[in-house]
């Protein structure tokens, strides 16, 4: 018998996103799909849909995030989310139109994010997710993700909020196929606390080397939701410092990958992999990597790890695949 109780979190395939969202009609923060579209129930907003190919024989994958409490509807400024009195989730998308650059789309982003999560008293901005196409191409002599550095690190200036663990969010950005830039949140009435990882620089602290301005995440971000502890993972590569390593070699990018996230993990306290769930978003740049990459995720986390695997370009060109999730351990 399937619980009526929802997730958090639940990656979903096309054949169980109808049920899942009928079954859990009024507790649906929000749903993001991947990869080829389709009808769905009604939600409290529309989905947020991504043009990334979904990887393993699936055409379509769906993230779902739920609600033990009811959740209501929010709007403001043309920004639709909905909030349960805890968390609010919200999601935008900006059509890049002839003569603007990224820059000022993850400008105008941001501080549409700012104005919304501060009007309804979700200041805290806890984990931020963008999609863009043409990542790691040129535009006005700057690759495409150092430009959106750029407005993102604005937006935050103008919008008073320091660039350090007491206001930074757990982010991840990717390369879509197509569309305009994307990008959804969560935000919480109270703060998480920001978790980095000894074996890397703060992304906040990148030399200018890699771009005017510097990343804006925290390597990985705790929260509670509803009762329950959560631990955002940030999009996560074979970064050590702040040097890609093992250029060409995806295999040993993976290992240095999981190194990476098994070292975030272990600054959990008590951490007990049996005592909790994994969910995992997988991104792949070179298809033929995908056996291997499964094989490796497999063995590092076991069956009971839910992971999607995505064909995307990685924020940087070097970088081959990259990992991002999140871990919820409802005894902490």
């Amino acid at each position: 018998m399937q619980s009526n109780k929802p997730s958090r979190l639940a990656y979903l395939n096309a054949d169980e996103i109808g049920a899942y969202l009928e079954r859990h009609n009024g507790h649906v923060l929000g749903v993001i799909g991947f990869g080829r579209t389709m009808p769905l129930p009604a939600a409290a907003c529309a989905p947020l849909w991504v043009d990334i190919p979904v990887l393993g024989g699936q055409d379509s994958s769906f993230e779902v995030w739920a609600s033990e409490a009811p959740v209501v509807k929010c709007e403001h400024q043309n920004m639709c989310g909905t909030g349960d009195g805890e968390v609010l989730f919200g999601s935008l998308t900006l059509e890049q139109r002839a003569g603007d650059t990224l820059e000022q789309l993850a400008a105008q982003a941001y501080m549409r994010i700012f104005a919304f999560i501060d009007h309804f008293g979700y200041r805290n901005l806890l984990r931020v997710w963008h999609y863009f196409p043409y990542i790691n191409d040129d535009e006005n002599g700057l690759e495409r993700y150092r430009g959106f550095n750029v407005g993102r690190h604005a937006s935050f200036v103008a919008n008073g909020r320091s660039i350090g663990e007491e206001s930074v969010p757990a982010a991840s950005a990717l390369g879509s196929n197509s569309g305009s830039l994307a990008v959804y949140f969560m935000a919480g009435k109270q703060p998480g606390k920001a978790v980095e990882n000894p074996r890397q620089v703060s992304a906040y602290h990148y030399p200018e080397r890699f771009g005017p301005s510097s990343p804006i995440f925290v390597r990985a971000m705790s929260a509670t939701l509803g009762g329950q502890y959560c631990f955002f993972i940030s999009g996560t590569a074979s970064i050590v410092g702040y040097e890609t390593m093992h250029q060409g070699d995806a295999e040993k990018q993976t290992d240095e990958t999981l190194l990476n996230i098994r070292t975030l993990l272990q600054q959990i306290p008590d951490y007990d992999p049996a005592q909790g769930r994994m969910l995992l978003k997988v991104y792949v740049r070179r298809i033929e990597d995908l056996p291997m990459v499964q094989t490796k995720v497999q063995a590092e986390f076991g069956s009971a790890c839910k992971a999607v695997y995505l064909h995307s370009n990685i924020c940087r060109s070097d970088l081959l695949l990259e990992i991002e999730g999140a871990y919820f351990n409802d005894a902490k």
